[in-house]
């Protein structure tokens, strides 16, 4: 499946989130099953909202659709490489006060963490938010990906950690509720 064709987009990574969901907008309005459309139609329609809203997904897609050689297995950018340090620090302090919170067997206990949980729940924060920056900025190479400048897939593989490290960081910030 061409995910641009079924959203009857250009096949380029550069197109933006705001372009997909107006596609999938308006592709739906024929294509939905309460529309007349079929089950089926609908479905391929879904599965490429999904791949062309994630940044890695898209771009991954891209690579195989024009056939570029290279693949997830491979080196990072060394920023990449220290920004992993410091987000597995902030798991590991997340998944210990995790713990250390679950094992509180009083009302006190529990209400003595409470500063310590505020603080990494902050730490969790400021760290998304560092992951949505380093995600937007490699975003910004799809145009240059497409013109050949810049190797494509090292950004592929920068953006599924990042995306898997996005889930993490989000993970734990809801166990800290």
């Amino acid at each position: 499946m061409d995910a641009f064709v079924e959203l009857g987009l250009p096949r380029d990574p550069a197109v933006s989130v705001d372009q997909v969901r107006e596609a999938f907008r308006e592709a739906g309005k024929q294509r939905h099953p309460d529309a007349g459309g079929e089950a089926g139609d609908f479905a391929r329609l879904q599965e490429a909202m999904t791949i062309l809203s994630d940044p890695g997904a898209k771009l991954r897609h891209w690579l195989e659709l024009e056939g570029i050689d290279g693949g997830m297995r491979g080196p990072l950018g060394e920023g990449l490489m220290e920004l992993f340090g410091t987000v597995g620090e902030c798991l590991q302090e997340a998944d210990a006060l995790i713990r250390e919170r679950q094992a509180a067997s009083s009302a006190l206990v529990k209400a003595l963490l409470e500063n310590r949980v505020q603080v990494v729940r902050e730490r969790l924060e400021a760290m998304q938010d560092r992951i949505e920056n380093e995600t937007r900025s490699r975003g910004e190479a799809f145009a240059a990906i497409a013109r050949g400048e810049v190797d494509g897939w090292l950004i592929a593989r920068e953006l599924a950690f990042l995306g898997k490290w996005r889930a993490q960081l989000r993970e734990r910030y809801g166990a800290l509720w």
